[in-house]
């Protein structure tokens, strides 16, 4: 008699169906006239719920649940302290402790609204999403059920085991697994010490990575610095020999595995505190550890400017090994003491590195050295000019121990003041272009990701979890 007594009512308004309670009446409430049902099972809608408590207004197509509430969908299951459903279009407002989850995906908040008919969740006051591979936070966002897709707002942070990012919006579709971050984006690469930074970046499936706007990639030489514990970690760049800088305005990044390349097709700058490089173009292998520099590029080592159509720069821990300059290759030495312009050109010049110094290096073919000499007590004593098809030159210490070349000539110049003032053709000398450290900030903004949503778990969500465990289990 009961059941029929509340069941009639409801389903004018509502489409309710009652499936168990303890008791029904009749009362006031928020001074309306409501029908309260204590410890209720129901369904709303097509929408299976259980709460402690359930009022329906009597006046209006509206139902508020509150206390240990869980509602399943079809796709989903929810709980939360409080719902208010307003029938007429499917909305609702989950208040309290709200949690979604959808297959393998939990969502946290504290006030959600969400349309039941589309499916959408609009989290107003912060959003948590949490997954096989990691958690993902903001100050609000969205989350599509359907196209599993969503939308984060403000302080948006994402940490996995592999890297961290933060930004200031991001939309992410987790089916296609593709996510643009936008608004002072910075992504930390725990594993490889490599933190970016840039404007906006677009991410796919495939590793591929696009930096837009003011891009930056900094990487330290993991030899140098063993790869941190801590979620967010401070790497110590005091030792800036093995630390590389790289900016642009757009920078492609593909990831492959273990390894990366990236490049660039604007104008690209790289630094480090010996090695430094200018260009139109760039390329990175971190497989080679190698550095292609096309259209006008012009790299610096020490007091050494090299000019050709193409740079080629092989790394070993950030330290330079090789150097090839391809093409109209002229390289520039400023001597320390004399000030003086040694000149070496060549169409390929050849440079070798160990421990980081120069030394050798191989010019061919149409080379042409100008050297300025010194006498014993460090004064300024000539120069010798020499042409040759090719030539190999030994260096101590960054200065010229031996050279040998075949079939050449040559002149000897007497010192003269004016010889100072002697270039060859082609002759290139640019230190205002050599790029200096930037000075852009790549720490953290936001504080670390907790480990834990801001409160404590509902009491049905907490059997849910248990009850999941206990199907779960196979002891051996």
């Amino acid at each position: 008699m009961l059941f029929s007594i509340v069941s009639r009512p409801l389903q004018a308004q509502n489409v309710v169906e009652l499936l168990r309670f303890e008791s029904a009446e009749r009362t006031i409430y928020e001074q309306e006239p409501v029908q309260r049902l204590i410890q209720a099972r129901l369904t709303v809608d097509g929408l299976a719920m259980v709460c402690d408590t359930a009022y329906r207004y009597l006046d209006r197509s509206e139902l508020l649940a509150i206390g240990n509430l869980q509602i399943e969908t079809e796709n989903a299951i929810i709980w939360t302290d409080s719902l208010r459903y307003f029938s007429k279009n499917e909305r609702s407002l989950l208040r309290g402790r709200v949690i979604i989850e959808q297959e393998n995906t939990r969502l946290f908040g504290t006030s959600v609204d969400y349309n039941f008919e589309e499916k959408i969740a609009y989290f107003t006051n912060g959003i948590r999403l949490v997954d096989s591979t990691g958690v993902l936070t903001a100050n609000s966002g969205t989350y599509f059920e359907e196209q599993d897709s969503a939308l984060f707002i403000e302080h948006v942070q994402l940490h996995t085991e592999e890297e961290y990012a933060e930004s200031d919006f991001m939309t992410l579709a987790r089916k296609s697994k593709r996510s643009y971050l936008s608004g002072n984006v910075l992504i930390d690469n725990l594993s490889d010490q490599q933190r970016i930074r840039a404007d906006s970046i677009y991410a796919d499936s495939t590793g591929f990575r696009q930096l837009i706007g003011n891009a930056v990639i900094r990487t330290i030489d993991s030899a140098a610095n063993d790869a941190p514990d801590d979620p967010a970690p401070e790497i110590n760049t005091d030792t800036e020999s093995d630390t590389t800088f790289v900016f642009a305005p757009i920078i492609k990044v593909y990831d492959k595995d273990s390894t990366f390349t990236f490049q660039s097709d604007s104008l690209s700058q790289s630094w480090s505190t010996n090695f430094s490089t200018r260009s139109d173009s760039l390329q990175y292998d971190s497989e080679l550890e190698e550095f292609t520099l096309t259209g006008q590029p012009i790299a610096w080592y020490d007091n050494t400017e090299l000019n050709a159509k193409t740079i080629i720069a092989q790394t070993d821990s950030n330290e330079l090994s090789l150097l090839y300059l391809l093409n109209e290759a002229f390289v520039t030495v400023k001597a320390e003491k004399s000030g003086r312009f040694n000149q070496l050109k060549a169409d390929t010049v050849i440079t070798r590195f160990m421990g980081g110094r120069l030394h050798t290096m191989t010019l061919e073919p149409n080379v042409t050295i100008l050297y300025f000499t010194q006498n014993e007590e460090d004064e300024n004593d000539g120069a010798i000019e020499l042409n040759t098809p090719l030539a190999n030159i030994r260096f101590v210490e960054d200065d010229i121990d031996e050279l040998a070349a075949t079939a050449s000539q040559g002149f000897v110049f007497e010192e003269d003041s004016s010889l100072s003032l002697r270039r060859l053709e082609g002759f290139r000398w640019s230190p205002n272009d050599r790029p200096s450290k930037p000075s852009i900030d790549l720490e953290y903004r936001f504080d670390a990701v907790p480990n834990e949503p801001a409160f404590i778990y509902p009491l049905r969500f907490q059997q849910y979890v248990n009850d999941k465990k206990s199907v779960n289990f196979n002891p051996k």
